[in-house]
């Protein structure tokens, strides 16, 4: 996602993307004016990454709820009704003892089937069961694991909301600097319109050439063209401000803001940054506790397991299921340990323990190379920045340079003391500056808030 807005927002500075003809009004006609803290606010409760990793938490409490029942008593009730209309019969060899009083002239070697008369034909049951885990050293590692999962979604959610915060900040300075070139860009066509018509009627009296009209409207052509550039990338900045925030594409938006209000110092060289401040750490800190309950736990699995169960209940029998409702039945009752102890298993759980080691390892690994780093983010950034706040004054002073140059250069022109052409050159000159400008102050924005990421300080719970 990160990419796909760096990759947007630079097309939009360079003029590169194209969009289709619409008016750049229909972003500021809504009464709602929305500073940069609450694009940010709307964002948090809206964004759709947001919402799923909240419900990731959700989803992570109902875990760690499963993992809790599995160790709570159970309780069962259980009741039946049977009736066998042909029941089961019995068989005895012909040598059997009995063989002899059921079966007149039974002989030995030959099988009888006789009438079940051991069994009645309806039979009932009604029974409660009550059992208990007593001992299971992987349910309770477990436990602890679903607890650390429910940490991870939590933090998970700081990382997103982190990165919500990175893209619409972005995304709101675009806007305002994209506002601001408009304006600029207005004020220039409407001193080139200025120029244009003096200059057409010097021609008429004859005191400058239709040449020196023709060329001052070609540089008014070229910032109209400019300027409908900017009218339409206007829209498109604030339809993916909103995206950003996760605002339907259809509703208004207005901001409040100026970008020279935005204070960007530079950074001491010499900062150290502590890796523990970025939720990326706090993160791989908590795999690493994950993966090493996922660990113990798999261990665990080798070592006996202890339950213990009682039920109570009442039965009867009878000849026919009716007779079953119209006599007593009797109460019955046991209870037991169950105790299951790991022998052999093919070796599965041996090579799950291995899996889980290594997981367990790549999890250190992880948090190692991460704290690592950090530091060099931060150097980065930090360099960036700094880098990017001499440009901007670099730039900040051409581009008064430029406002000098063209305003002097339309002084001699008008006085007759120098050429269209110094007019023109200067006009191109500070259109590049202005150009310059702008792009420089969102380059500096853009590395403030990438230093602020790389810090851990850009947004904070």
């Amino acid at each position: 996602m990160k990419k796909r807005f760096i990759l947007l927002a630079t097309l939009l500075l360079t003029g590169f993307l194209p969009v289709t003809k619409t008016s750049a009004q229909t972003t500021t006609t809504t009464t709602n004016q929305y500073t940069l803290q609450q694009c940010i606010d709307y964002a948090l409760k809206n964004y759709n990454d947001v919402k799923n990793a909240e419900l990731d938490i959700q989803s992570a409490a109902a875990r760690v709820g499963e993992v809790k029942g599995a160790g709570l008593p159970k309780i069962a009730v259980k009741a039946s009704i049977i009736d066998n209309p042909d029941l089961t019969r019995s068989y005895f060899d012909g040598g059997n003892p009995f063989a002899g009083s059921l079966i007149p002239g039974a002989q030995a070697g030959t099988v009888y089937g006789v009438p079940n008369s051991f069994q009645v034909r309806s039979s009932g049951d009604a029974s409660v069961t009550l059992s208990q885990l007593l001992f299971d050293g992987s349910y309770f590692l477990g436990l602890k694991a679903s607890s650390v999962y429910k940490e991870l979604a939590s933090k998970s959610l700081t990382q997103t909301k982190i990165t919500v915060v990175e893209n619409v900040t972005k995304a709101f300075y675009l806007v305002l600097i994209n506002n601001e070139r408009l304006v600029l860009l207005n004020a220039n066509v409407s001193r080139i319109d200025s120029l244009l018509k003096n200059t057409q009627g010097l021609q008429k009296e004859g005191f400058a050439e239709q040449l020196d009209a023709d060329r001052i409207e070609v540089t008014r052509n070229n910032l109209l063209a400019e300027l409908t550039k900017s009218n339409q990338l206007n829209e498109v900045t604030a339809l993916l401000l909103k995206y950003q925030m996760g605002m339907p594409l259809t509703d208004s938006l207005s901001l409040t803001g100026d970008v020279k209000d935005i204070q960007v110092e530079a950074i001491d060289k010499n900062a150290v940054v502590n890796p523990k401040s970025r939720i990326e750490y706090s993160l791989l800190e908590t795999q690493l506790e994950f993966e090493r309950l996922n660990f113990k736990s798999d261990k665990a699995k080798f070592l006996p397991s202890l339950s213990g169960f009682a039920t109570g209940g009442y039965n009867r029998s009878e000849n026919t299921v009716p007779k079953l409702f119209q006599n007593t039945w009797y109460k019955y009752s046991m209870w037991g340990l169950n105790l299951s102890v790991p022998i052999i298993d093919g070796g599965s759980k041996i090579y799950k323990v291995k899996q889980s080691r290594y997981a367990y390892q790549k999890a250190e690994n992880n948090l190692t190379f991460f704290a690592q780093t950090v530091d060099l983010q931060a150097k980065q950034s930090m360099a960036t920045l700094n880098n990017e706040i001499e440009n901007l004054k670099i730039q900040r002073r051409n581009l008064e340079l430029a406002t000098k140059v063209v305003r002097v250069a339309k002084i001699k022109y008008t006085s007759g003391t120098a050429s269209n052409i110094e007019v023109v050159e200067a006009e191109n000159a500070f259109k590049e500056s202005q150009t310059n400008f702008y792009n420089a102050v969102y380059n500096t924005l853009i590395a403030k808030i990438d230093y602020q990421k790389s810090t851990g300080t850009l947004y904070t719970e």
